[in-house]
Formats: C-alpha cells, sequence, structure tokens
C-alpha cells in the first residue's frame, strides 16, 4: 500500500535528515512523496541540507556557500553520513516517489540556484517526478521562467488570500500552508482555483486526526512516518 503524504527531509526522527539512508527510509514506508531541502555550493553544485549555516548538521565553522562540493563532501553529517548532492539524490529517488525540492535561497544568497536546479532535473530525467517550492517567491518565479514544464508551488507559514493571482501566473500547482494557519474556508478557497494543499507540519495524533476530520484532502507532510501510516491504514482507508 502506497501512503499518501509527503517524508519530511527524509525519515528525520530515525535517521539523519536530509541523508540518502533518511530518503531510503521513506521509500521503505510506501510513501508517495519526499522533501528535501537544496542550497548552493560555492561552486556552483546544488547538494542537500536545511540549514545555511553548517553547524547543526557537521559541527564545522561558516556557511554552506562558502565551501565547494568537495570540501562539503568531505564532512560529515552525525559523524557519519555524507552530504548528498541534489543529483545523487534524485537518482535514488527516481521512479519511486515524488520529491519536493524546496530552495532555500534567501533574496540572492545563492545567484544561479534556479538554474543549477532545473538542470539537475533535467539531467536526472525527472521533470514529472518532481515539483518545485520555496519560501522565496521571487525564486520560485525565476524559476518559471526558466522551465516552463517544471511543476511549483509556494510555501509560507501564514494565510496569503491575495496569493491566488501569483500562482496563475507562476502556474504553480502546490500551496503548502503551516498547519497553525490552515483553516476549512483558505481550504476551501485552494481548491477553489485548483491548487493541492499541502499541510505542514503533521507530526502528532492530535495533529493527524484534525486533518481526518477537517482536511481529509490535504497532502500532508510528516516527520513521523511510521505513526502517520499506521494513522492511515487505521482511520483513513
Amino acid at each position: 500500500m502506497k501512503v499518501r503524504g509527503i517524508a519530511h527531509r527524509g525519515y528525520p526522527v530515525k535517521y539523519r535528515e536530509n541523508t540518502l539512508p533518511s530518503f531510503q527510509a521513506a521509500c521503505d514506508l510506501s510513501y508517495t512523496h519526499l522533501e528535501l531541502d537544496v542550497h548552493l555550493s560555492k561552486d556552483g553544485v546544488p547538494m542537500v541540507m536545511h540549514d545555511a549555516s553548517l553547524r547543526r548538521m557537521t559541527g564545522a565553522p561558516g556557511q554552506f556557500k562558502d565551501y565547494t562540493a568537495e570540501e562539503l563532501r568531505a564532512l560529515r553529517i552525525g559523524g557519519t553520513e555524507v552530504i548528498p548532492t541534489l543529483e545523487e539524490s534524485l537518482l535514488l529517488l527516481k521512479d519511486k516517489l515524488i520529491v519536493s525540492i524546496e530552495m532555500k535561497q534567501t533574496g540572492d544568497l545563492y545567484p544561479g540556484l534556479e538554474e543549477a536546479v532545473v538542470d539537475v532535473v533535467r539531467k536526472t530525467g525527472m521533470v514529472d517526478q518532481v515539483y518545485v517550492i520555496s519560501f522565496d517567491h521571487f525564486s520560485v518565479a525565476r524559476l518559471r521562467e526558466l522551465d516552463k514544464e517544471i511543476d511549483v508551488g509556494l510555501v509560507f507559514s501564514g494565510s496569503m488570500p491575495y496569493v491566488f493571482p501569483f500562482m496563475q501566473e507562476i502556474r504553480g500547482k502546490y500551496l503548502a500552508v503551516k498547519l497553525p494557519f490552515l483553516t476549512e474556508k483558505y481550504a476551501e478557497m485552494i481548491a477553489d482555483h485548483g491548487l493541492e494543499l499541502i499541510a505542514w507540519p503533521v507530526d502528532t495524533e492530535e495533529e493527524m486526526k484534525l486533518i481526518k476530520d477537517q482536511y481529509p484532502q490535504a497532502l500532508i507532510c510528516t516527520n513521523e512516518l511510521e505513526r502517520w501510516k499506521a494513522f492511515v491504514q487505521q482511520h483513513m482507508q
């Protein structure tokens, strides 16, 4: 059985987030979608990690953008895991699930990030198996200018009723809304505009029950992969 849901950074509760073992775990649990985060190395290679700083995950000083891909690959997450490139991550996940690529662009922090992401998606033959999102909506608009086929979406922490004309302009498909800001009215507006609602994060039993009762159409994003899988099997089949 396929589990309709987005594995957030793979399976971070049991594995190091945004690593290949974490991604493989999501595949093994039969998830339909997986989210990963992408930064750009000093020499222009898109690589997978959540933070712009290297400190939390590797203990190394400084920012992601100040290291070359080779230097980043020499670091270790949790002492053991290599920082994966976007390319090797997509190759691992190809034909297994849909990948949500979150570009960690912040203004002009990573010149060329959008071009690099498009290049890798096309090189790996994953155009029909990914969608690209960002908190930086200018970044998503730039990617849409570069590529007319890759699905795109927006992610934000609030609820933005004025976002729909922009979504139409960029031909966006996904709106990812932080769960506390989600209301039935806003969910109806999203549906009325033909968009796919993503609710995040959905980790607790209480949050899962809320989705079942009020937003069963939502595609949820979770860190608790086995908990959500068990909940779906028990309550939503």
